[in-house]
C-alpha cells in the first residue's frame, strides 16, 4: 500500500500550531503511517521544540522541495521570507502573512502531486462555524468547479450549514428549492465516497415545511434523505446519533448548541467534494497558553486519522465503482443460452 505524503501548515505560529504538529509527529508510529511534510520555517519549528518536553526527540529533515521528501522521516519545507520572530499569544501581521505562505504553498504542493492530503492546523484563514470560506478558497485555488462542503464533525456524527437563499419571488422560489435539491444530491454522492456508506442517511433541520415536497422528491431518485425535523426536538430526543449526516438549514442557533457539547477533543473540521482531502482540529489558535506546552493534541491525531481513512476511502470507491457491468438482459425459458459479455450494445 502507498504510504501518503501528509501535508501541515502551521496555522499562526504565535498559537499552538507547531505545538501540535510536533506532539502528533513525535509518536514513532506515525512516520510508518505517513510521510509528513511541514510547510513552515525551521527557526520557527525548532523554537516551538524548544518549549516542549518531548519523551521522543524529533529529528527534521529540512527541504527545499516538496517533492524531494524522504518516506520514514519528518520533512521540513522552508516557506517563509523572511524568516518570522514568534511572539507568543500575539496576533501580529508577520504570523498572518506566515499563515497565508504555508497554506498557498501547501496548495501549490498538492496541485504539483507532491502532497496527497493536507492537515491544516489552527490559525486565522481556518473555517468558522458559520463560513464556506476554506471550500471556497480551495476551489479557487485548485482552479475547480466542483462543490465543497465544510463539515464539524465528531465520531460519527457529521454536522453542515447548508447555504440559505432568501427567495421573495415565484423564480426565486424555484431557485432556491433547486439549489437545495443540487446540494443534497451532491453531498449524497460525496458521503458516499467518503465515508463508505452506500446509502448515506441524511436529516434535514429546518422550519420550513416546504422542504418537506423536495425531500419527498428527492427520496423517489434513491437519495436517503429524511426530514424537515424541528432543531430542537431532534437533538434534544437524540436522534442526531442515527443518521450519517445532519444538515442544519436556518437552524445557525441549533447547531451552535450541539458543537458546544461535544468533546471537544475528537471534534475536527473537513472538507468534501474537492479534489484535495482537507482536515483540521477545532480546537482554536489558543493564545493564552500558546508556548507553554499545554495544548492538547488529541483533535489534531483526530483530524489526521480522519483524513487519512478519507482517502483511502475515495480510493476504495473509484475502484470499485470503475467500469461497472451494464445491466444484461437474459431471455426466459431457455437452458441452452449463453451471455456474451464480449459484446458491444
Amino acid at each position: 500500500m502507498k504510504i501518503l505524503r501528509v501535508g501541515f501548515t502551521h496555522g499562526d505560529i504565535n498559537g499552538i500550531g507547531l505545538e501540535l504538529i510536533a506532539k502528533v509527529l513525535s509518536a514513532p508510529e506515525m512516520q510508518e503511517l505517513c510521510t509528513p511534510v511541514i510547510f513552515s520555517d525551521a527557526n520557527c519549528f525548532q523554537t516551538t521544540l524548544s518549549t516542549l518536553n518531548l519523551e521522543t526527540p524529533i529529528q527534521v529533515e529540512t527541504i527545499s522541495n516538496p517533492a524531494d521528501a524522504k518516506d520514514g522521516r519528518i520533512n521540513l519545507v522552508n516557506v517563509c521570507k523572511p524568516s518570522p520572530a514568534i511572539e507568543w499569544g500575539k496576533q501580529t501581521e508577520a504570523a498572518l502573512q506566515a499563515e497565508a505562505s504555508s497554506l498557498n504553498a501547501a496548495l501549490n504542493a498538492f496541485k504539483n502531486g507532491s502532497i496527497d492530503l493536507l492537515i491544516t492546523a489552527p490559525g486565522k484563514l481556518n473555517n468558522d462555524l458559520d463560513s464556506h470560506s476554506m471550500s471556497d478558497f480551495i476551489r479557487q485555488a485548485l482552479n475547480t468547479d466542483k462543490e465543497g462542503f465544510d463539515w464539524i464533525v465528531n465520531n460519527r456524527l457529521r454536522t453542515l450549514q447548508l447555504h440559505s437563499i432568501k427567495s421573495s419571488t415565484d423564480l426565486g422560489e424555484d431557485f432556491a428549492k433547486e439549489s437545495f435539491r443540487n446540494d443534497i444530491t451532491n453531498l449524497y454522492h460525496q458521503l458516499r465516497q467518503d465515508v463508505s456508506e452506500i446509502r448515506p442517511r441524511m436529516a434535514v433541520l429546518s422550519g420550513n415545511s416546504k422542504l418537506a415536497n423536495d425531500i419527498h422528491e428527492l427520496q423517489e431518485q434513491g437519495i436517503t434523505v429524511f426530514g424537515p425535523f424541528e432543531a430542537q426536538a431532534f437533538i434534544e430526543a437524540g436522534n442526531h446519533m442515527h443518521y450519517d449526516a445532519v444538515l442544519f438549514l436556518e437552524e445557525e442557533e441549533a447547531r451552535h448548541q450541539l458543537i458546544s457539547k461535544l468533546d471537544a477533543t475528537q471534534t475536527y473540521g473537513y472538507v468534501s467534494g474537492l479534489p484535495l482531502v482537507l482536515s483540521n482540529p477545532m480546537t482554536g489558535i489558543s493564545y493564552p497558553i500558546a508556548g507553554q506546552d499545554k495544548a492538547d493534541e488529541t483533535a489534531f491525531r483526530t483530524a489526521l486519522y480522519a483524513a487519512i481513512d478519507t482517502y483511502r476511502n475515495r480510493e476504495n470507491y473509484a475502484i470499485a465503482t470503475h467500469r461497472p457491468l451494464e445491466k444484461q438482459w437474459v431471455p426466459k425459458g431457455r437452458d441452452d443460452y449463453k451471455l456474451d459479455l464480449t459484446k458491444e450494445e
